[in-house]
């Protein structure tokens, strides 16, 4: 037996001796474990993540050192840190009992339920090329007794980030925040960080979100972008003059065209003033199909626009229409043209903004709903 696998069985058996079982963090530690072996994450995610359970051994901390100067196999790292977890009380135990502590003598608010609110980008670097200022994006978060059982991120129905062992600490006078290791189904192999530094004030959550880089290819601790919560929402049931109304499942809008871009050509009949009309066919909460049967339209007509695709829009709340939708015109059949939705609707009136854009080359025609 050559030194090197000497000094990996002594590591085993040592920890093996005290099985002090930790069944959340071991259950957490073979997801993860699944994620690796299966290539979902990358050996530097993992060992991002595992750096999270704050292990204290002198004995991981020496294997992971030979691991990652290759003197030790993988396989047999990842016994090391398994018997670790099981050996050790790890800080995760009292980072909870000083949490509760502090929430004893800080009087503040008890999280229980279900939050659902937007927020929009309000900060971007030049490293984020794929999203824009304003882009809206739904969040929810579930608490139960002041712990954080769900969090999630989507935007048009799709999770944008994956979270791994989300970390929440309540502060005094309504205030939390929410630390995260985040995956980007986009780009899997980045290290990203989510920080939501947050208030909950009368059933509202307010706040500020900073996703932030914590790789090598850029500077360590960047702040990728940064969001902030829209419009106050609160969680109770919207009143009547809230609710749209809806005949048969179809929501009828009429737009006006405000701007038209230099790169639209003339044939495409978009006039700025232009009167529009759209019905919504609704399943659910979800626009299963977009009809445009006016005879006065000029640019949604069977003569310019071949069909709606893809549709991804959605009512929120049972007040607002949001999301995207690929055009594909007749003309232009090869072209990657999106509509986005953002309108609030009631009974008494709808705002908001449409925006056609042909992708990689910006919006070139802007709506607005008229009343």
């Amino acid at each position: 037996m050559n030194i090197k696998a000497l000094y990996v069985f002594v590591i085993v058996v040592f920890l093996n001796t005290s099985l002090l079982s930790k069944d959340l963090t071991i259950q957490e530690f073979n997801e993860i474990k699944k994620e690796l072996k299966s290539n979902k994450i990358t050996i530097e995610q993992f060992n991002q993540i595992i750096d999270e359970f704050e292990i204290s051994s002198d004995i991981f901390k020496i294997s992971k050192d030979l691991f990652l100067n290759n003197a030790i196999e993988i396989e047999d790292y990842l016994v090391v840190i398994e018997n670790s977890l099981l050996s050790e009380d790890s800080s995760n135990s009292k980072n909870k009992q000083n949490e509760t502590n502090s929430l004893e003598g800080s009087g503040s608010v008890e999280l229980n339920g279900e939050f659902i609110f937007q927020t929009k980008i309000t900060k971007l670097t030049q490293y984020v090329t794929d999203l824009k200022y304003g882009e809206l994006f739904d969040h929810k978060l579930l608490f139960e007794n002041n712990s954080l059982k769900d969090i999630n991120i989507s935007q048009n129905n799709e999770d944008v980030l994956k979270f791994t062992k989300p970390k929440l600490t309540i502060l005094d006078n309504g205030k939390f925040n929410i630390k995260s290791n985040v995956i980007d189904p986009k780009e899997p192999a980045s290290p990203l960080q989510y920080r939501f530094d947050g208030l909950i004030d009368e059933n509202i959550i307010s706040g500020r979100i900073q996703i932030i880089y914590n790789g090598n290819e850029i500077p360590t601790g960047t702040i990728l972008l940064e969001l902030e919560t829209a419009e106050q929402q609160a969680t109770s049931k919207p009143s009547d003059n809230d609710i749209p109304i809806f005949k048969e499942n179809e929501l009828s809008i009429k737009f006006k065209i405000i701007e038209v871009g230099i790169r639209v050509p003339p044939t495409l009949n978009a006039r700025v003033n232009n009167i529009e009309n759209l019905t919504f066919i609704m399943d659910g909460d979800q626009v299963k199909e977009i009809l445009y049967k006016e005879k006065s339209n000029k640019f949604f007509s069977k003569k310019i626009v071949r069909s709606f695709k893809n549709i991804k829009i959605k009512l929120i709340n049972e007040k607002a229409l949001k999301g995207k939708s690929k055009i594909v015109l007749n003309e232009f059949r090869s072209e990657n043209v999106v509509i986005w939705l953002d309108l609030n609707i009631s009974q008494n009136n709808i705002s908001g903004e449409a925006e056609i854009e042909l992708v990689g080359k910006g919006p070139q025609i802007r709506l607005i709903p008229v009343n």
